[in-house]
């Protein structure tokens, strides 16, 4: 009977080993056919569990977004709409807002064309005075786009006209340019005297030409 226990025992051991073999076996033919881990989950060390680059998705934009929002904005080709009907009473307040805050110059000006449509044209003059403050001659774009706007009040364009001419040429001449060149533009005349006496050129249609040979002739201007 001894004997029996003995050999029972041995079987169970031997029976366990195999068992434990077979197990591992299958785990590890498990491992090798898993799917590859789900994108977006990161390690402990923040990195994608799947080692590869972390797609941005509306609920996980890059980090720089929000820093970029303003500057797209001042590089944007679209104006600020104007004519708008729902004028803004107390514009001189919320102008002195802007101003009076702690914001930096990128903010505020964005608040500036974002209020600018709704402004009556006395309120368009005197933001537009303060956006050429404050516009840098590289984020220029937006301002441009305001000077080219023919519907714009001769006061407003006054304003703008005044500002550009005080730009670097590499801003100033293609701006003056485009001006010149829209045949309705209040402006258009004055523009045209100054591009005919700067590039000394009468024909207009050599303009365009002429002035891409300038600014090449002088890229730090």
């Amino acid at each position: 009977m001894q004997k029996l226990s003995k050999v029972l025992v041995a079987i169970g051991i031997l029976a366990a080993i195999v068992g434990a073999g077979l197990l591992v076996g299958w785990w590890g033919s498990r491992s090798q056919t898993a799917g590859p881990p789900l994108p977006g989950i990161q390690t402990l060390d923040g990195s994608p569990a799947n080692g590869q680059p972390q797609t941005a998705t509306a609920s996980n934009p890059p980090a720089d977004t929000a820093s970029n929002a303003t500057a797209a904005l001042l590089a944007s080709n679209a104006p600020p709409a104007v004519g708008a009907t729902n004028l803004l009473a107390d514009w001189e307040d919320k102008l002195d807002e802007i101003l009076g805050s702690e914001q930096d110059d990128t903010n505020k000006v964005t608040q500036l064309f974002g209020m600018f449509a709704r402004l009556p044209e006395d309120g368009q003059s005197e933001v537009a005075q303060h956006l050429s403050n404050l516009v840098p001659d590289d984020n220029y774009a937006p301002l441009g786009q305001l000077l080219q706007n023919a519907k714009l009040p001769e006061s407003v364009l006054d304003v703008l006209m005044s500002d550009v001419l005080n730009r670097p040429d590499s801003v100033k001449l293609p701006q003056l340019l485009q001006v010149a060149q829209t045949a309705d533009h209040p402006k258009a005349d004055e523009a045209k005297d100054f591009i005919s006496l700067y590039l000394d050129e009468d024909d207009p249609a050599k303009w365009p030409q002429k002035l891409q040979v300038w600014l090449k002739e002088h890229p730090s201007d």
